[in-house]
């Protein structure tokens, strides 16, 4: 693919330079376990089955930054390109779609990657979690993870009218799906009613994946199954429904 390491690179300084959505793809997660740790420590907790409270966030908090990635920082890079005329006129170049595409997943694999192996990395070292028993494992989670989130954030970037839309809905999408991730309160203690919503949550069942590997067991069939189903639908969707122009 001619032209995929310049575009990589260029798009990988646009995105360094944007510190609003940088921050949020690669230090929210890490930030957010730092302040929770600091007010709720990691004491051992009967309610989280004798765990402290990092310990039974820490996998969930990992996905926070991966989740970020199809949910806002596609979605908004792309409506800004397309607003700006800049996707129109790479596709009447020599440019083909499939090179914008690698090196767009690239730059947002990289950055939501390093989001949740920051995170993974603090908890250890900073709060004294035990690693993760299957740490391949928890990076294959990761990688699968990312690809599901970014196909979303694909089909999403060809619904959203507007840049505002893409915005204002995601800060509703991420509310909701990091309350689904199981990253804040263990899905054991919840009722019945928001126990099938999380279940309903790909972002849940993605940390379902982590929590597996970092456990030291194989993953969950039906999570398996949804992140997976994740990745197909919404990959077909973002492909069928792409574009260039507003």
């Amino acid at each position: 693919m001619r032209g995929y390491p310049q575009l990589t690179k260029a798009l990988l300084a646009s995105m360094s330079r944007d510190p609003i959505g940088f921050f949020f793809l690669v230090f929210f997660s890490p930030l957010l376990l730092i302040i929770f740790g600091q007010i709720f420590g990691n004491e051992p907790d009967p309610e989280f089955g004798g765990r402290g409270f990092i310990d039974n966030m820490l996998p969930g908090l990992t996905v926070i930054a991966i989740m970020m990635t199809g949910v806002m920082a596609i979605p908004q890079n792309h409506l800004a390109l397309r607003a700006s005329g800049a996707l129109a006129r790479l596709r009447v170049t020599p440019l083909r779609a499939r090179t914008f595409v690698a090196a767009d997943l690239t730059v947002n694999f990289l950055l939501g990657f390093v989001g949740a192996a920051l995170t993974l990395v603090l908890g250890v070292l900073v709060f004294d979690i035990e690693a993760p028993k299957h740490v391949l494992g928890v990076l294959a989670a990761f990688a699968l993870g990312l690809l599901a989130m970014m196909a979303i954030g694909y089909t999403l970037a060809s619904l959203y009218p507007s840049v505002a839309a893409a915005t204002g809905i995601g800060n509703v999408l991420m509310i909701v799906l990091m309350l689904t991730s199981g990253a804040f309160i263990p899905k054991s203690v919840l009722p019945a009613g928001i126990e099938k919503v999380m279940n309903a949550s790909p972002v849940f069942h993605l940390a379902e994946l982590v929590r597996a590997s970092w456990a030291g067991n194989s993953w969950p069939t039906i999570s398996s199954m949804v992140v997976v189903g994740t990745l197909v639908v919404f990959g077909v969707l973002g492909t069928v429904l792409f574009r260039w122009n507003k």
